[in-house]
């Protein structure tokens, strides 16, 4: 196992200093998996005022639990002094931290087995849980008491969820207890942590796993918004096994809503309140409207429908259609043929701008009302929308009396 030139050169100059100083967590476990981390960690037995002396560009990231992260080879590292944990007063994080001077006491603290492990510079391998034979083994399972561990931070729970998806793995009979009898520790947990874990549940293969997703007692416990996942879900498991794998990101959270009752609405609340921003909610609210239209068996993608929803919501719509029609080739390509001839997708796609509305003579409302009538014949194909066709079209009704425009 090669450790990733970055997280290198920040462990040999700790090691240099006289520090300990290993590669941890995720990306020690990515490792062994054969894949590329998406994360690097480094914890180390110097302190955090020691961290930011020997590195020219540091940001004190968790300075109060002794994080620091430090600029290296193009990316940020987060460089954790050993630590072990106080109790979690608030089931959420410790009430405070202890440094120690020892990796495996470090260890200890972590949330599973294949997240517990470290990596020294020469290679070696430190897995004081045996990480590595429940990666093996496909197992998921707690450092530890499993219920102490999630009761510590009940985020933990939907992490639980997320490894078991994301690599495959099955739970340790103790472990599938604890979640059942600790899922009440979920309540207290930010809506927006709970959030970054779905995101990242979002790119796994998801699909493989909706009984696992449907059968969950979190999404209720926590409550709306999360809880519309109970009917999400189970609609999906109803629809039969899938061979395609789901789009990975946004299109697979719009997914999760397609039958879910008054779905749009509630799947942009949903993605408003788990912070994914105004614009991805609105997005992702268009697409399950087509979607659901879909489903109904209405042609979502007439051109009035996809101008409705706009081109980046269509885009995913015909995504999510995809999965959901099983990778139908004629489905797909009708979609896909669908976007390609939409003759415009927003009002200031057309071909005869609002200054020369107002050269011909329309004023206030009137250039609103206009342009709105001109969409709707582009749409329907009664016109091009191409300047002189517009322009036609325009003089035409003024000239029959039609002081509002065309329509």
């Amino acid at each position: 196992m090669r450790i990733p030139a970055p997280a290198r050169e920040v462990m040999e100059v700790l090691q240099n200093a006289g520090y300990a100083a290993y590669l941890v967590g995720g990306a020690v476990r990515d490792l062994l998996l054969g894949r590329t981390p998406s994360d690097l960690d480094v914890a180390t037995s110097a302190r955090p005022e020691d961290v930011r002396s020997l590195f020219a560009r540091t940001l004190d990231t968790g300075i109060r639990h002794g994080t620091v992260s430090v600029w290296s080879a193009g990316c940020w590292i987060e460089v954790t002094t050993f630590r072990a944990e106080g109790p979690y007063g608030d089931g959420r994080r410790p009430d405070f931290v202890r440094f120690v001077d020892d990796v495996e006491a470090d260890l200890a603290r972590r949330d599973f087995t294949i997240n517990a492990m470290a990596l020294d510079l020469d290679g070696r391998l430190v897995d004081p849980f045996d990480g590595r034979g429940d990666l093996a083994r496909r197992l998921l399972r707690a450092v530890g008491d499993p219920v102490a561990r999630f009761r510590e931070d009940g985020l933990r729970l939907v992490r639980a969820v997320r490894f078991s998806v994301q690599l495959d793995l099955t739970c340790d009979p103790a472990t599938e207890a604890a979640l059942a009898e600790t899922a009440d520790a979920i309540r207290p947990i930010a809506l927006e942590r709970i959030g970054r874990e779905l995101v990242r549940l979002s790119h796994a293969p998801w699909h493989a796993h909706l009984q696992t997703l449907a059968s969950t007692p979190l999404w209720r416990r926590r409550g709306e918004p999360l809880a519309w996942l109970e009917q999400g879900f189970p609609w999906l498991a109803s629809q039969g096994r899938f061979s395609l794998a789901p789009p990975a990101g946004w299109p697979s959270v719009a997914l999760w809503f397609v039958g879910v009752d008054n779905g749009p609405l509630r799947a942009r609340r949903f993605a408003e309140a788990l912070a994914y921003g105004k614009d991805a909610a609105r997005r992702i609210e268009r697409a399950v409207q087509l979607a659901q239209a879909w489903a109904r068996g209405v042609d979502a993608a007439s051109p009035e429908m996809l101008y409705e929803a706009g081109r980046a919501s269509a885009e995913m719509a015909a995504r999510m259609i995809s999965f959901l029609a099983r990778g139908d080739v004629f489905e797909v390509a009708r979609w896909k043929r669908a976007i390609r001839a939409q003759p415009l997708w927003d009002r200031s796609d057309l071909a005869l701008p609002a200054d020369d509305l107002i050269a011909m003579g329309l004023r206030g409302k009137e250039i609103g009302e206009c342009q709105k009538s001109l969409v709707r014949q582009i749409l329907r194909g009664e016109i091009q929308n191409q300047p002189d066709a517009l322009r036609r079209e325009v003089m035409a009704r003024r000239k029959r009396g039609d002081d509002h425009g065309p329509g």
